[in-house]
């Protein structure tokens, strides 16, 4: 299954928000805000570590027109309800869940600009809450349509840092910048190699193009919360991990795990407590492992780059002790399909997605075999789990 064209989804979003608000096509602008995938780099994002990112051809579309005043209205078309907000009182909750993105993306944005006019708008995800990143989709959506409409000026990294504001402080969740930082720098047909404690992006041009694979992306049919999940507790582990490394070698203060030299955890990482040993395991090793697959990717050894992918993956589970059941049996069955190089989970394996890569010639039978295994495997969300192929994509903009 491929996902919808961009330009008749949005077609039809405009057509949808002109005819229930009564206004000219003309006056509607559209947002495209691609969902990203993280091939390897998993979970070390919050903790300084290097990560490899790519925005692929599944969106959070937001079509708005401005308001003459400070008020916001906004509609789904995935979730139910009508989110209406004050900017002059953001904080106040509508009641409603999603509509906290909308409400942290202006309290973050009003800390540093004044906002004097609101938006009416509609969103549709194409597949949100899939671990995907769907959140820092969406809260791009809504930073970029707020800035525009109040004529502010925004460079890419203060993009990055009011989406991390909006998900640290309004919303609680503890991550890095790998989604954001990934949505923003996207290009189609390139890998992003992010430092996330420099906060630098390079570029990785793919040598192979989609002739050679495809992107599998796998929905397990489980939505994630990761407010509500081991998230955030693992980032306070690894965090302990810091602390005592730092305690135990004489390293210096260490707040995050990348603030801890690699020496220090080879000659004393055995005398961490075992839980935050394990995390900082996981931390050190995946930091190999994105090194390695820039190397892998450079020189186009998608086997070998696949291969990464599953390591990334069974250290996550072993290391990381993050995920559940049905994810797991998602990505074995991935993994195990005709043609799939490898893969592993995104969204923390807290539900949400497993994303391979496939030989381009095997991908619609792979595809195709996934779903099926799957379904029968996990009958109790047989109706809600697909499998998408997908593509490399451009970050976020204006369509």
């Amino acid at each position: 299954m491929e996902f919808p064209d961009l330009a008749q989804a949005q077609q039809k979003l405009i057509d949808f928000f002109s005819k229930e608000k009564k206004i000219s096509p003309s006056e509607i602008r559209v947002i495209a805000s691609p969902y990203r995938i993280c091939p390897l780099g998993a979970h070390i994002d919050h903790q300084g570590g290097p990560v490899l990112g790519m925005t692929i051809n599944a969106y959070t579309l937001l079509a708005f027109v401005p308001t003459a005043d400070g008020a916001v209205g906004l509609q789904s078309r995935n979730y139910p309800g009508i989110i209406q907000f004050e900017l002059e009182r953001p904080a106040e909750r509508a009641g409603i869940s999603w509509g906290i993105y909308a409400q942290a993306a202006a309290r973050a944005l009003q800390e540093e600009h004044p906002l004097a006019r609101g938006l009416s708008g509609i969103l549709d995800g194409m597949l949100p809450g899939c671990g995907l990143s769907s959140s820092a989709s969406v809260l791009l959506a809504y930073l970029h349509a707020l800035a525009a409409t109040n004529h502010i000026r925004l460079e890419p990294w203060d993009y990055v840092r009011l989406t991390r504001r909006a998900e640290n402080n309004f919303i609680g969740l503890n991550n890095g910048i790998l989604d954001q930082t990934s949505i923003m720098f996207g290009r189609r047909k390139h890998l992003l190699h992010i430092d996330t404690r420099q906060e630098k992006v390079s570029r990785l041009l793919d040598p192979l193009g989609e002739s050679h694979y495809r992107i599998i992306v796998a929905y397990s049919g489980y939505s994630r919360e990761l407010t509500t999940s081991g998230y955030n507790s693992r980032v306070r582990e690894c965090r302990e991990a810091a602390q005592q490394l730092s305690q135990i070698s004489g390293c210096g203060p260490a707040q995050i795990l990348s603030d801890v030299p690699a020496e220090a955890f080879q000659l004393h990482g055995h005398k961490l407590a075992p839980e935050v040993g394990r995390r900082a395991e996981h931390f050190f090793s995946e930091i190999q492992r994105v090194n390695d697959g820039v190397v892998a990717w450079q020189q186009g050894r998608i086997e070998e780059f696949g291969r990464l992918m599953v390591d990334s993956c069974r250290s996550s589970i072993e290391s990381y002790e993050c995920g559940i059941q049905p994810i797991y049996d998602l990505q074995q069955i991935v993994s195990s399909a005709d043609g799939v190089a490898g893969s592993r989970f995104m969204g923390g394996g807290f539900g949400g997605c497993v994303v391979g890569l496939v030989k381009h010639s095997k991908a619609v039978t792979a595809a195709a075999d996934i779903h099926k295994a799957y379904r029968q495997l996990h009958p109790e969300v047989a109706d809600q789990a697909a499998v998408y192929l997908a593509r490399s994509a451009d970050g976020v903009r204006f369509l």
